[in-house]
């Protein structure tokens, strides 16, 4: 099963996706690993999207489109996974519907004011990139649950301001492909509201996913 998680930030998504990769056991795959994994590995891909990074430009859609081109390529994601973090504009719409139209598309809903809140208080693994925050909180202070990494709470996080400039930007992506899927009919709403593994579950049950042993 191929499945397209969308989010505003905070909302859970990463965290939603990694989990329900697991539950599935399909590749999770997250534009921001795949940026790390060109980059870090100097791949024709990576050194394009550097060229532009270096400059002070966004990476073009094209690039991002070809590393998940990429990806999707591999023996592992054969059977489906999950995409977090794309498609984020009607380009990579398009491009996806291409390559690999998702069977389901699931929407975490979670109202501003809440994702600012979440926002303002997450902390971030070094090692493995787990996120804690209001919904989800580490068993020792400071350490990470899965690994024992320490947390560090993200320096993008700290200007509400800034969280507030970067949640009118994701409605402003979000809204042309939320309509395109509702009306394929793949689009399913869930409420993020609630704890990781409630919401977890509530995805589970809106994809109509056969998660059984």
């Amino acid at each position: 099963m191929n499945i397209v998680m969308m989010g505003v930030q905070g909302s859970g998504k990463g965290t939603q996706s990694k989990l329900l990769a697991e539950r599935l056991g399909v590749p999770h795959l997250s534009t921001g690993d795949l940026f790390r994994e060109n980059l870090g590995a100097g791949t024709p891909l990576g050194l394009k999207a550097k060229a532009f990074m270096d400059a002070g430009e966004l990476v073009p859609d094209t690039v991002v489109s070809d590393m998940v081109r990429d990806r999707l390529g591999r023996p592992d994601a054969a059977a489906g996974c999950i995409l977090d973090g794309y498609p984020r504009s009607s380009f990579q719409l398009a491009a996806l519907e291409g390559m690999r139209p998702p069977d389901r598309v699931v929407l975490l809903e979670l109202d501003d004011e809440t994702a600012v809140q979440r926002l303002g208080g997450r902390s971030e693994c070094r090692k493995c990139g787990i996120l804690y925050g209001a919904n989800r909180r580490p068993k020792a202070e400071g350490r990470c649950d899965e690994c024992g990494g320490p947390l560090t709470v993200r320096g993008d996080d700290q200007d509400v301001e800034a969280i507030r400039t970067r949640i009118a930007a994701y409605h402003q992506e979000v809204d042309t492909l939320v309509a395109y899927y509702d009306w394929k009919q793949v689009l399913r709403r869930v409420d993020a509201g609630g704890t990781v593994e409630a919401v977890l579950e509530a995805v589970v049950a809106a994809i109509g996913a056969d998660t059984s042993p």
